[in-house]
């Protein structure tokens, strides 16, 4: 059983390499069949380990844990261990077919396998040093990912990508470097312990501004947010769900796991990655209201749900308040997934991806289209639906910090108003030829549908079960809920019409605005002063 950590690494490497060098559609279904046994494998560990308050650390070769390398679970892990076999599951139903098999359909298997064992080894990891590799590991695949389609567009993109994170990853590694010349070791849960009761100096400050910088990245906050928008338009749906559902949440994870590395420390740091977080998601919001290209919007959006998550995250996680963030982390994977999914099939049949050039979606395709609504409502927060279970914590966290409250509100009207703005693709006249989607991708869709209703209504059982925490006080039921999301939508009408519609200057100057990767070397280089003037300077 405490082996269980080291085979859901493995199997998804080991599957990947079997599938590269047989090259076979009959070996291609081993795929599906590594995704059962580890789906089967982390239900047993959770079930022997999952209730118990005390963290499992497995220890390779019995070395001493401070030198060794050594694999770290609690419930945070593991319930992002969850995620990510759910996820991989979905964009293997909807990206792959069984059915044949080529050199390009192979690779891309074998690509997409390995990173998952990457990205969960990422997600266990107990020492710094093969932290960072797995950062690396999960850097360079999702750059192929993204440039797969061989365009000059896609190889742009992904060697913006690669550069970018390659960068925040490196001070990552500068970090480690501080801390281990500190400490005389990189494992984490030692140097928690290690910085009990040590006085306060300016190296340890300068490690924790490096890592976070690497974090930053990952997760795209602002002004390091230029990668993704340009990913997104790339690279395929499949691929663009997996970025935004849970490979941008692994720079949030990093974030939670640094910030309770350094926790006896006790940086005062949540003003500060409040303000980024809300600046973030007002950024965000604002170049997806400017946007006509349907996976720019998607990306954009993206981006500002990140920000809401780090107003969240960026509490204590003693309070409500981070829990908020944290839920809306597992929320917006799963509406942002579908909602992905969905633009994949509708630009697949359309052959486009400008939203005013795709109409009748609900004729020609209704249970598509069902979906996406579904998808909608959730990143809108309508009762009944995920979204606005994390998004009324974070409300109720800081309903009497009226700066803060208004932040969100504001991004809340942005949202709504840019989904209104895509709705339009649902009306109008059914076109004559389409492609219609195969039946793989709406089954993916369906069950991620049907995941953000459920969390939507059982969030006590879930949010109790995995993090022991309490979240009766938020009821989606009743009338005020129902009032407050129906004058957010009305509101949001309101500015699209006035503002959006009419496609003001305003509007078309953001939406032609572009960052040179000469522009993102320097916006790195304020972020770095920034946090420098904070932490230490202050």
């Amino acid at each position: 059983m405490l082996f269980i950590p080291v085979y859901l690494i493995f199997i998804p490497v080991f599957t990947a390499l079997i599938i590269y060098v047989f090259k076979s559609k009959y070996v291609n279904y081993l795929a599906l069949v590594a995704q059962f046994a580890m789906t089967v494998l982390l239900i047993m560990y959770y079930n022997a380990y999952g209730d118990q308050p005390d963290a499992t650390l497995f220890v390779f070769g019995d070395w001493d844990a401070r030198v060794g390398i050594s694999l770290y679970n609690d419930r945070l892990s593991l319930s992002f261990m969850f995620l990510t076999i759910f996820t991989w599951w979905m964009v293997l139903i909807y990206t792959f077919n069984f059915r044949e098999t080529n050199e390009k359909n192979d690779n891309f298997l074998f690509f997409l396998m390995f990173l998952q064992g990457v990205f969960l080894g990422f997600l266990q990891s107990n020492d710094l040093f093969n932290l960072f590799v797995f950062l690396e590991l999960t850097t360079i695949l999702v750059t192929i990912l993204i440039a797969f389609k061989k365009t000059g567009d896609a190889y742009r993109a992904g060697i913006y990508y690669e550069l970018i994170n390659v960068s925040g990853v490196l001070f990552f590694l500068i970090g480690i470097i501080i801390l281990y010349n500190s400490f005389g070791t990189i494992n984490v849960l030692a140097i928690q312990q290690l910085l009990e009761g040590l006085p306060d100096y300016v190296a340890l400050r300068m490690a924790y501004i490096f890592l976070m910088i690497g974090a930053s990245v990952k997760a795209a906050l602002f002004p390091l947010y230029t990668w993704l928008p340009k990913a997104h338009g790339v690279a395929q749906s499949g691929i663009s769900a997996l970025l935004s559902g849970l490979v941008v949440k692994g720079g949030l994870y990093l974030f939670i796991r640094i910030n309770d590395m350094f926790s006896p420390a006790n940086y005062s740091y949540s003003d500060f990655f409040f303000v980024v977080g809300g600046i973030t998601a007002g950024v965000g919001v604002m170049f997806a209201l400017s946007q006509k290209d349907m996976k720019q919007i998607l990306a954009y959006h993206t981006v500002s749900q990140v920000g809401i998550m780090m107003m969240g995250l960026s509490s204590l996680p003693t309070n409500d308040l981070f829990y908020g963030g944290l839920y809306h982390v597992f929320n917006h994977a799963l509406f942002k997934s579908l909602l992905f999914l969905g633009a994949g099939v509708i630009i697949q049949a359309y052959r486009t991806k400008k939203v005013s050039d795709i109409r009748g979606v609900m004729k020609t395709m209704p249970v598509v289209s069902v979906l996406m609504i579904v998808g909608m409502l959730s990143i809108t927060g309508a009762p009944l639906f995920n979204g606005f279970i994390s998004k009324t914590i974070i409300k109720y966290g800081i309903y009497d910090q009226e700066w803060k409250y208004w932040i969100l509100f504001f991004v809340n009207i942005g949202t709504a108003t840019s989904f209104i703005k895509m709705s339009q693709i649902f009306f109008g006249p059914k076109p004559m030829t389409i492609l219609l989607s195969e039946t793989p991708q709406r089954v993916s869709m369906i069950i991620i549908a049907f995941s953000c209703v459920i969390l939507g209504t059982f969030y006590i059982p879930i949010s109790t079960g995995f993090f022991g925490v309490d979240l009766s006080y938020v009821s989606p039921f009743g009338l005020l809920p129902l009032y407050d999301y129906i004058a957010t939508l009305t509101i949001g009408f309101a500015f699209y019409k006035l503002v959006i519609e009419k496609d003001v200057k305003p509007v078309r100057m953001i939406r032609e605005f572009k960052v040179s990767f000469e522009t993102a070397n320097y916006l790195m280089v304020i972020y770095v002063v920034a946090l420098v003037t904070y932490f230490i300077i202050l």
